[in-house]
């Protein structure tokens, strides 16, 4: 027959090739895309296709259909390694004529050749005399090379994703020393940062230590042999034990290989992964090195986004925090009012039981509160007196200004809802939205107490600041009514038993 293979892996494609050619058939074409199996349809027919289900260019399937279209009566085998029921069905419905689950022996491909071509008897004896013992075991090392491959890949996905995960460097270095101890012959792995201008390793974290070896916690190199690998451009370098001492000056003795990766950020040494090694008298199987590799460059390119994703939000919240003070300043009554509100509503939060993300996020978008301020008119923000009706209504639109400024900024919902949400009441007679009961987010309802404890307790043209005592019976008066009263009761806990300083003049 002539037979067309449309198979993407080309080791596997050109050994099912070599296979069916020794079997006699009069011509076999192996293809690594879609495309290129349509381009050999084009030039020349087919007896019989073996098609991969997952090609570089196009599925599988819209292949088996394009090549039924082409000839209708040429029988098409579906070949996956990761097959499931619903592709299957689709496969037969489509007109497949038979399926083969990888990896697959040569005596699998010669049931199905049975299968779709039961005229041809003397195939089923061509692959039982003559190439089933090789076949097998070409088979059998193909498989293995797979399953090495998928294996290792399965790692490096592993290690990338761990990476990704981490949202700090407190939480970096011990999860490199994690993925590193958990590579083949690791027994005993540290990670040291290296400080500039210093003969020294400073250890951060480590896996393996006995606590006789305290010497983890910080090495010293010696310069003309350590300092000349640092400066170099390998990704590691190995360290037999008997060369230990010639590159460390207080490393004890060990029958230990060592195997030292530097980590570079933007070209310079940052640090250091040092893996001691059992049963390693050469080179590390290029599968470890390759793991290695890249679990140190994963790294080195979280360190350098962590380091700009903090800078990034360290300029813009101090940007932020500008505006709002600028905004504050501009009134002799509310100056720090933002700085006060997010003290206490940290602190009640902590009374109340917040997690550590929960006071963080007050923390960052309980300053930032009355952002939405700059879009009133200073006319109005600064009136002496009290506001009329109309004066209101324009200052009440702030909220939604706040949360329209900072839409595109990142924030969470949770810390978008402060901005939004802080004047909302219990009974729901607040604004913008009205909302009453738990229906308000958690934390807008914490700042709603500390903002209005603090406008209380501050001093303004058109009245006299309120004490701490009469304030906290206004919260408690209104507990239930405007205020969320587990909130109220944290709160006023934290400013009876916490000592909330609220002396006016330091405000």
């Amino acid at each position: 027959m002539k037979i067309l293979i449309v198979e993407d892996d080309r080791m596997l494609g050109e050994l099912l090739q070599e296979c069916l050619q020794r079997l006699g058939h009069e011509r076999v074409r192996a293809c690594l895309s879609g495309s290129e199996a349509m381009s050999a349809m084009s030039e020349e027919s087919f007896d019989c296709a073996f098609v991969d289900l997952r090609l570089p260019d196009t599925d599988g399937l819209q292949l088996l259909t394009a090549l039924k279209d082409n000839n209708h009566g040429m029988p098409v085998v579906m070949m996956s390694g990761f097959p499931t029921m619903d592709y299957t069905i689709m496969a037969m419905r489509q007109g497949a004529s038979d399926f083969l689950t990888k990896p697959f022996t040569l005596q699998d491909v010669a049931l199905t050749l049975q299968r779709i071509t039961k005229e041809r008897q003397l195939l089923e004896q061509n692959i039982s005399l003559r190439l089933e013992v090789q076949a097998r075991k070409e088979l059998e090392h193909v498989n293995r090379k797979l399953e090495s491959t998928v294996s290792e890949q399965t790692r490096l996905f592993h290690i990338s994703r761990e990476i990704d995960e981490i949202r700090s460097s407190d939480d970096l270095y011990p999860r490199i020393v994690q993925l590193a101890s958990s590579l083949d012959s690791v027994e005993k792995v540290a990670f040291y940062l290296a400080p500039r201008d210093t003969g020294s390793f400073v250890g951060i974290a480590a896996f393996g230590w006995r606590p006789e070896e305290p010497w983890f916690q910080e090495i010293s190199f010696r310069e003309d042999k350590m300092g000349q690998l640092l400066a170099s451009d390998a990704s590691h370098f190995l360290i037999g034990h008997e060369q230990i001492r010639q590159f460390f000056e207080n490393v004890p003795q060990t029958t230990q290989t060592m195997s030292c990766w530097p980590m570079r950020i933007r070209g310079e040494p940052f640090g250091l992964l040092v893996t001691f090694h059992t049963n390693c008298s050469g080179p590390l199987p290029p599968e470890q090195r390759r793991l290695f590799d890249f679990l140190i460059k994963k790294a080195s390119l979280a360190v350098e986004n962590m380091a700009l994703y903090e800078s990034l939000i360290c300029n813009f919240y101090g940007i932020l925090r500008s505006l709002v003070n600028a905004l504050e300043a501009k009134d002799l009554y509310t100056g720090k009012h933002s700085e006060r509100v997010t003290h206490y509503a940290a602190k009640a939060a902590e009374v109340l039981g917040c997690s550590n993300s929960q006071i963080e996020s007050l923390r960052t978008a309980g300053y930032l509160h009355d952002i939405g301020k700059i879009g009133i008119q200073d006319s109005i923000l600064t009136k002496p007196g009290a506001l009329t009706a109309e004066e209101y209504e324009i200052v009440k639109k702030h909220p939604v200004i706040g949360d329209s400024i900072v839409s595109e900024l990142g924030l969470s919902p949770e810390e978008r809802s402060i901005i939004r949400h802080h004047h909302e009441r219990w009974d729901g007679a607040g604004y913008p939205d009205g909302l009453s009961g738990s229906a308000i987010p958690m934390l807008a309802r914490i700042v709603t107490v500390a903002d209005s404890f603090d406008a209380m307790t501050s001093k303004r043209s058109y009245r006299k600041a309120m004490s701490t005592e009469e304030a906290v019976q206004e919260l408690l008066k209104n507990r239930a009514r405007q205020f969320d009263p587990e909130v109220v009761d944290a709160f006023v806990y934290f400013i009876k038993t916490m000592g909330g300083n609220n002396d006016q003049s330091q405000k």
